[in-house]
């Protein structure tokens, strides 16, 4: 039997998704990025923030199908991730 608590590693919270900002590299809860998604995969229609390359789209609601790309809130990373590429997933 094992025992559960603080000392083990178990803090009894809610568990919080964490991604990573595709400029800077740095970890943050998923709710505090803006995620996008390659348009030619993407639901949606044409791309909604200024902010993003074109073939990216704003995926607001996080739901559309297809590879998310996150962008945290800094400006400096706003700023190179209008010039971000999308590179593809390695295999």
């Amino acid at each position: 039997m094992s025992a559960t608590g603080p000392e083990n590693g178990d803090c009894g919270g809610k568990h919080v998704p964490v991604r990573m900002c595709v400029i800077c590299r740095g970890r943050f809860p998923k709710a505090g990025l803006s995620r996008y998604v390659d348009r030619s995969r993407a639901s949606g229609g044409p791309a909604t923030a200024e902010t993003a390359p074109p073939h990216l789209v704003h995926d607001a609601k996080m739901r559309m199908d297809g590879r998310g790309h996150y962008v945290c809130d800094n400006p400096v990373c706003r700023e190179k991730f209008k010039k971000f590429a999308g590179r593809g997933r390695k295999r």
